[in-house]
């Protein structure tokens, strides 16, 4: 009797490993998924944040793989150094500031970086999947200790609704409020974030269907809890939460004198008319200068990532070369002191 339940308990392990080696190899010559190696840090300060000294593999089986090397703070690229007595550009942004679809070196921060060598240091502190919520508190608790003249705000469509996935940074009063992400999926990357499984077709198939259909719910549910009378003729929760927080932003920024450039993936603000409205009052008021990059890469397309993104590597390229001739003209002594 023995015997014979440790028999049908071998052939039903037998059966699960055949099954997952079958559904593996399906997936892989059928459907290739996205994987991501190792994934994100479970972050209760930004939601998600890379893993410190390590190299993310980023691909899909026969198509694409490029590799991003993070530093111990957790931004891609090389380490900078706080006590450089250069004066300093901060790039902030999500995926495309990150520069996912494109291999090290390749990033328009870091392009902006090898075009003033010498004369300025920049350092990136864009994160996949982040919005202004997030940006904001990496900028104020790590990107000051650069003390740093410049900061580039790179915009992209997802951002007002990462606001919502992930608050961490609130506006009170005129002030900046840090709070820890009640996103209850986070859980999650506690378990997941490094494991092995991350590079398998089978983990990462149902994670992205998961993700896709688990992500938007969160979002609608967070912007329900602020919904407005006056949501159906006036902006949405997601456009007022990003307006509140960028307005204070730009007024914080200019108090602390330091030079704010912001810039849009190509026409995405055109999808959030009050955002837009909102960027260009600043800039009419001093308190920003909005960069249309879209203008430099016409007439050199198509410049898209393989890996999906709008800017593969030759717009990056092109953006981080303008980019850094308007830092190398920006103000190098009119940072307040802290």
């Amino acid at each position: 009797m023995q015997r014979t339940r440790r028999f049908r308990f071998v052939a039903v392990l037998i059966g699960v490993a055949v099954a997952l080696v079958l559904g593996e190899f399906l997936i892989w010559l059928a459907s290739p998924t996205e994987y991501m190696s190792p994934r994100y840090q479970f972050s209760a300060a930004y939601g998600l944040i890379p893993f410190p000294d390590v190299v993310m593999v980023h691909g899909v089986p026969r198509k694409y793989e490029y590799h991003y090397t993070i530093n111990h703070q957790q931004c891609r690229g090389a380490l900078a150094d706080t006590n450089s007595t250069l004066p300093a550009a901060v790039t902030l942004g999500d995926s495309y500031a990150f520069g996912m679809g494109v291999e090290d070196g390749a990033e328009f921060p870091a392009v902006m970086a090898r075009e003033l060598k010498g004369r300025w240091q920049v350092i990136n502190l864009a994160s996949p999947g982040w919005g202004l919520t997030q940006q904001i508190r990496r900028f104020y608790e790590l990107g000051v200790t650069y003390h740093p003249r410049v900061v580039v705000l790179q915009y992209c469509a997802n951002d007002p609704d990462d606001n919502l996935a992930n608050r961490v940074t609130v506006v009170e009063n005129g002030n900046f409020v840090f709070i820890d992400s009640e996103n209850p999926l986070n859980w999650v990357k506690k378990f997941l974030s490094k494991s092995p499984v991350q590079r398998t077709q089978l983990y990462n198939f149902f994670r992205t269907r998961a993700s896709r259909a688990l992500l938007p719910r969160q979002v609608a549910h967070e912007a329900s809890q602020l919904q407005t009378s006056d949501t159906q003729s006036g902006p949405s929760p997601q456009e007022r939460v990003y307006v509140e927080l960028l307005d204070a932003f730009a007024r914080r920024l200019k108090s602390e004198g330091r030079t704010f450039y912001v810039i849009s993936v190509d026409r995405q603000l055109e999808e959030v008319p009050h955002i837009r409205q909102e960027i260009m009052d600043l800039e009419s008021q001093g308190l920003l200068d909005y960069v249309e990059v879209l203008d430099w890469l016409e007439g050199h397309g198509p410049y898209r990532s393989p890996e999906g993104h709008i800017w593969g590597a030759r717009a990056h390229e092109i953006v981080g070369e303008g980019l850094a001739h308007l830092v190398a003209q920006s103000p190098v002594d009119s940072v307040a002191v802290q």
